[in-house]
């Protein structure tokens, strides 16, 4: 499907576009074109100004797009009306949707779906309910009480009905999942919980650990649900065993009903004995600095209080020197927090972090006695 992305680009705020580029590509998009604005703050009716907005219709009728995709979230009533301009037969979605996509084509589980399903559904909700409304005063529909409130009113009900359902499945899964933490618990096995930024590598060193063959390298959002195996490791003149748990990763301004839709999800990091917080080191110190700021403050909101230790992960593609600025800047951002670089890929200072995890668990183990 042909697509030209647009964004927004508001001051002294960081471009979305690559990453929207960059996910919508992974989907099968074909990005034919890109726009972009710089604003002060988005427009109220199309999220770029009205001159852009133009552009955008000659962009899209001469590359023969069929899609539209917003690196900004839109309202329900700026999606409308960009809709009606570029006409009923391109597709318009934000950001959220396109991650939204990008989740239902991941989805292998079926708590994952379910998620999805739930998440999708309050967030269009609000698109629903603006699309018949604004289609009913422009069309002139006639319903119970004015253009386009009785079929505002069904789509509503229907809607929460579905939504409603979702949720009762979703407890369901988690009161297993929760009785199954317990019974680990019992038979004596401590949690490790990797987490951290979508793409830092989680995956590859949950395979390389557990002896799995995940996927990976597939773009953002390889892992959607938990996925748990036990380990054994021999170091530090012991053997000491744990499960370990792959989460899902973070991403920068997320709306909060998809991260809310993914709680059950999130609430495996806030439960660990201990965390492993993965950042790739091989990154532009601006985007570095970034995503460790906004993973600290997702554990913080969390409420973690479990050992935390910092994975640098990536080293194999640094120089000596960029890996000692890395861990500068890690340190500065993350202080107190112990600090391993490691290279999940190639296997370099694994043994030494699993060394160093066997001796956080046993120490909070003795502490707990």
């Amino acid at each position: 499907m042909r697509a030209v992305v647009v964004e927004c680009r508001i001051l002294g705020k960081p471009s979305r576009i690559d990453e929207v580029v960059s996910m919508a590509s992974s989907l099968g998009y074909e990005v034919v074109g890109v726009v972009s604005q710089r604003r002060r703050a988005p427009h109220a009716s199309f999220c770029i100004g009205r001159g852009k907005m133009e552009e955008l219709k000659w962009l899209v009728e001469g590359r023969m797009a069929e899609s539209v995709i917003f690196a900004n979230g839109l309202s329900g009533s700026q999606a409308f009306k960009i809709s009606r301009e570029l006409g009923g037969d391109v597709k318009v979605i934000d950001r959220n949707m396109l991650i939204l996509e990008l989740f239902k084509e991941r989805a292998m589980t079926k708590e994952a779906q379910l998620q999805i399903q739930l998440a999708r559904l309050r967030y269009t909700f609000s698109w629903g309910r603006e699309y018949l409304r604004l289609e009913g005063i422009l069309g002139e529909q006639v319903g119970w009480s004015g253009p386009g409130d009785y079929p505002f009113k069904e789509y509503e009900r229907a809607a929460r009905r579905r939504i409603s359902r979702l949720k009762k499945a979703l407890e369901a899964i988690e009161r297993r999942k929760d009785a199954l933490r317990i019974r680990r618990r019992e038979l004596g096995f401590p949690i490790v919980v990797l987490t951290g930024y979508t793409q830092s590598g989680k995956t590859t060193f949950f395979n390389l650990v557990a002896r799995e063959s995940k996927s990976v390298g597939v773009g953002p959002f390889t892992t959607l649900s938990t996925f748990a195996r036990r380990v054994e490791h021999c170091g530090g003149g012991g053997k000491s065993e744990f499960i370990l748990v792959d989460s899902i990763g973070f991403v920068e301004d997320m709306h909060p009903i998809i991260l809310d839709a993914f709680h059950s999800t999130l609430s495996e990091i806030s439960s660990a004995d201990a965390i492993l917080l993965f950042l790739d080191a091989s990154e532009d110190p601006q985007t570095l600095i970034r995503k460790a700021s906004y993973s600290d403050e997702i554990l913080r909101k969390l409420g973690v209080r479990s050992p935390t230790i910092v994975c640098a992960n990536k080293i194999d593609l640094l120089s000596e020197r960029g890996l000692k600025k890395a861990l500068g800047l890690i340190k500065e951002l993350l202080p107190g927090r112990e600090i391993i670089p490691i290279s999940a890929k190639f296997g370099g200072n694994v043994d030494l972090l699993l060394t160093r995890v066997a001796s956080s668990l046993s120490a909070a183990k003795e502490m707990a006695a």
